[in-house]
């Protein structure tokens, strides 16, 4: 038998796409590549796969339904044996081509539920899956009675969404009103839509005492053939900035108890939605009574491959090309190091960045260093309407402490200053 043929669908967010044809070339030399234009142009992805002289064919498309015709018509030419992607937002059509191509990966079915928060809660509500008092609200004249429901403050969501995006904690009707009208005029890079939001019950998220974490974490999980192999449980950091998150660190630091009860409610989550393939990244919420599921996503959390690579040499990118071929892990992932990526909020408002240390001269300082990305420049205008963080950067550490020492002063290095306005040039990530 010849060497296995694995689709990639690309086009934007997750893991990034020259990092994964790196950790899928291990498995084969046959890796096509659909990529959908939506959002940005095809050219430097295409440059970089046509440089490793993969066998296959790299094939653009405009959009989600054009990516299931065009793997369709692939698999006729040049038939598959497995579809991954590690993009959020191209979930559906990786389900649509396994399953209308009999390839291993989630049901379609599947895969709905665990991109709607909304239908997540009325599931985990029907299988006595632990998390947190809701209601759904799709118009205006839901909102009186979900806060009357839940009570405020609660926290409002999209059921559709990512990256926090929207999400905030609403104290009082006027509150939740504006957050209702702000959501709905929000423009999203998703391709499909939800006309669902949520209201639920606050959970004190922001700290977990006095540990230096925030009071929820996520387990990583990555299923093959319907079983489910739990790689690990990431920490959070304080929550500074509302729902914007502030760090990653991996490997966690709970107790045994804590971590396998975290693991068995992930885990029950898991299988109330009926994922059996690929990646799964469950946030949970540590609470008094135990722990709570916040959200199920059917995918890697964006930074994991390269954290579960710096941390314990791990190629979980390669692990999830395995599962989408329909193989069990080549083996579990054993920590040596720590990996802390941390996130830099931008503050509530308008903003210009007056100062900002160049890129360049923060990572020759700093060895410890795995990646920094700055999302704007000086000059350039700042508020939360494209992303909430500012700057993004990743540390290797031997221990949590040292991880977290580096952490400070490569903020301090940054440089980073804001000056309130907006009378400069337009800038930042999509």
């Amino acid at each position: 038998m010849g060497a296995p043929h694995v689709l990639l669908l690309a086009g934007i967010g997750g893991h990034a796409t020259g990092e994964a044809l790196d950790s899928l070339s291990t498995l084969t030399d046959a890796v096509s590549v659909v990529y959908v234009t939506a959002w940005r142009p095809a050219e430097p992805v295409r440059a970089d796969w046509e440089r490793r002289r993969l066998r296959g064919e790299f094939v653009e498309v405009a959009d989600l339904d054009a990516a299931v015709l065009a793997a369709v018509a692939l698999h006729g030419r040049l038939p598959l044996d497995g579809v991954v992607t590690y993009s959020e937002l191209l979930l559906r059509p990786q389900a649509e081509i396994a399953f209308r191509l009999g390839l291993p990966g989630n049901p379609p079915e599947a895969v709905a539920i665990a991109q709607s928060k909304s239908l997540q809660r009325l599931l985990f509500a029907e299988r006595d899956v632990p998390s947190p008092e809701f209601e759904i609200i799709t118009s205006e004249r839901d909102l009186a009675a979900a806060a009357a429901r839940v009570g405020l403050p609660g926290v409002f969501k999209p059921s559709l969404g990512t990256g926090s995006q929207s999400v905030r904690l609403v104290s009082t009707y006027a509150e939740l009103i504006h957050a209702f009208t702000a959501a709905r005029a929000e423009k999203t890079t998703f391709l499909q839509s939800d006309e669902a939001y949520l209201l639920e019950q606050r959970m004190a998220l922001e700290r977990d005492g006095d540990s230096g974490y925030a009071a929820y974490c996520s387990v990583e999980s990555l299923l093959a053939g319907g079983t489910a192999h739990h790689l690990a449980v990431s920490d959070r950091l304080p929550l500074e900035h509302g729902y914007a998150e502030e760090g990653v660190v991996l490997p966690g630091r709970l107790d045994e108890a804590t971590r396998a009860a975290a693991v068995d409610v992930a885990d029950r989550a898991i299988r109330a939605i009926g994922l059996v393939s690929g990646a799964v990244h469950t946030e949970i919420a540590l609470t008094a009574d135990g722990p709570r599921v916040i959200e199920v996503n059917a995918r890697a959390g964006g930074p994991l491959p390269t954290m579960f690579k710096v941390a314990a040499g791990y190629d979980y990118a390669a692990e999830i090309g395995r599962a989408a071929l329909g193989l069990q892990p080549s083996g579990l992932p054993e920590f040596t190091r720590v990996a802390l990526l941390r996130y830099l909020p931008i503050p509530a408002g308008n903003w210009r960045v007056a100062t900002q240390t160049p890129a360049g001269a923060v990572l020759r300082g700093y060895p410890e260093l795995v990646h920094l990305s700055p999302h704007f420049a000086p000059g350039q205008r700042v508020s939360r309407q494209r992303t909430l963080h500012l700057a993004s950067f990743m540390v290797a550490a031997p221990d949590r402490g040292t991880a977290r020492s580096v952490t400070r002063q490569v903020e301090r290095a940054l440089g980073i200053r804001l000056i309130p306005g907006f009378d400069a040039t337009a800038g930042g990530r999509p």
